[in-house]
């Protein structure tokens, strides 16, 4: 990177919050440096005619990738107390994931065992029918044709022996039927 190119990127963290933003990742930097002109860096070198040509391989220094707990373990230890602060965010950012993770897991364990309840449970209840009694084997009486209170008075007028509460008996139906004249329809 050029002084140049170095000093625009100093500028432009300035105009969107300085090093505190820097440090807060939310700067929206350009992916690609803007070159203002030709690059000093990308103009050929001068060959010395004494020297032979030997091809130069760019050597760019890829960095390794760290395992978390290593990276965590090196920010923890650096000097630079904004690297020891983030550090200590990214760990407490892992710890939230990782109850989070624990919690889905748990979660999803229990809506599978709940389903498979259900489902034993519609088995046993589907069983628990098979073997129950009938309740309509037994047949539901059909609600009187007629109008027991009145039955019952007529029966007492008479001197015809009938119960107080209960059905009335058929033979009492009967001879009310008889003795009193059929509503029309």
């Amino acid at each position: 990177m050029t002084v140049a190119a170095l000093q625009r990127l100093l500028d432009e963290i300035d105009t969107q919050g300085g090093p505190d933003a820097a440090r807060q990742w939310r700067l929206h930097l350009p992916d690609t440096p803007q070159q203002e002109g030709p690059d000093p860096m990308a103009q050929p070198v001068p060959q010395l005619s004494s020297v032979p040509e030997v091809p130069i391989q760019p050597t760019a220094v890829e960095p390794q990738p760290l395992p978390v707990g290593q990276l965590l373990k090196w920010g923890d230890e650096h000097d630079d107390p904004d690297v020891r602060d983030q550090a200590a965010r990214a760990r407490a950012t892992l710890t939230g994931l990782r109850r989070r993770h624990a919690a889905d897991q748990e979660l999803a364990a229990i809506t599978t065992e709940a389903e498979q309840l259900e489902q034993r449970l519609a088995a046993l209840r589907a069983r628990e029918a098979e073997l129950a009694p009938s309740k309509t084997a037994k047949g539901k009486r059909k609600a009187a044709d007629y109008p027991a209170a009145e039955v019952r008075a007529w029966a007492k007028e008479q001197g015809i022996a009938c119960p107080p509460v209960g059905r009335v008996p058929k033979a009492v139906v009967e001879a009310w039927r008889k003795a009193t004249p059929a509503p029309a329809p």
